[in-house]
């Protein structure tokens, strides 16, 4: 002990904490791992870990893909997710290629992308947002040309919006536009030309696809045949819910020669995400069980 008491030989210095092995890890490793949640969870968890994983989560490559997926109960959210949504694409800094929205989309938010270079986009998905987004789905599509698979289920677009599609986006192989069948009343709903406007704009405008899924659509054997006919590249087609298509013998076997994947308007809709409801007589053969 010296003259100030203290004990000679004795470190007065903390001892060293040392790093759980895992932190070890390099940041290469963790991105791969953190690319496994969707953007809610890493904005609102994974990046307030560490410093290490908000480093990681920082960088563009970690948004290439801005997954939205939620279960719809955005009154009980702390947070906004068309904020969350803006906030994850000015991080991609333009390498987004795959975004999916869900319930929350608005034309403000689609045109918000679309203006923040996310030229490179080649999945896009927006489920649920009804008629939140038509008129501006004809707008922004032409800020995505590279586009590659567009799905839309209980989203709708315009006539004028699958034209767009046609002339701005060339490589589209993928089209869905899912949703529930309500039998309307009327001449408007009993013209045959207007149940097969979609149908018909989609045979027109959409000749690369590979892959077509019109669940619930309106559309009748015209339309079908339509689409055969100017769609030569189909694999598959999926017409579940399409109560007003009747496939006779002819285009049955047409349908078999051409279409390597063909799902038919009685299948089973179980296994899908959402669910659709058919509203008319004989529906509740229809349903999906799983909801």
């Amino acid at each position: 002990m010296n003259r100030k008491g203290k004990v000679i030989g004795k470190s007065n210095s903390r001892p060293v904490v040392k790093k759980p092995p895992w932190m070890e890890l390099p940041e290469g490793i963790w991105a791969n791992i953190l690319h496994r949640l969707g953007a809610v969870e890493i904005l609102e968890t994974a990046e307030k870990v560490c410093s290490k994983w908000r480093r990681v989560c920082k960088d563009p490559s970690m948004w290439r893909v801005i997954d939205m997926w939620n279960l719809g109960d955005l009154s009980e959210m702390d947070y906004d997710l068309e904020v969350m949504c803006r906030y994850a694409v000015d991080r991609s800094q333009g390498e987004v290629v795959d975004i999916n929205l869900q319930y929350f989309a608005t034309a403000q938010l689609l045109e918000y992308i679309a203006e923040r270079d996310c030229g490179k986009l080649k999945r896009l998905i927006i489920a649920c947002c009804y008629g939140m987004v038509c008129e501006s789905l004809v707008e922004v599509v032409h800020k995505f040309p590279l586009l590659e698979e567009l799905s839309l289920t209980h989203t709708t677009i315009k006539i004028e919006g699958i034209e767009a599609l046609g002339c701005s986006c060339p490589r589209l192989k993928l089209f869905e536009l899912n949703n529930s069948l309500y039998m309307g009343s009327g001449d408007y709903f009993d013209n045959e030309d207007v149940r097969n406007e979609e149908a018909l704009a989609i045979a027109k405008n959409l000749p690369t696809l590979h892959h077509l899924q019109l669940i619930g659509n309106m559309m009748t054997i015209k339309g079908v045949e339509a689409i055969l006919d100017n769609c030569p590249h189909l694999v598959s087609l999926d017409l579940r819910l399409c109560k007003y298509v009747s496939l006779n013998k002819v285009l049955s076997n047409r349908i078999s020669g051409q279409i390597k994947n063909m799902t038919h308007p009685h299948d089973s809709l179980a296994g899908l995400e959402f669910s659709f409801v058919a509203c008319g007589e004989g529906d509740e053969d229809q349903m999906s069980d799983d909801y």
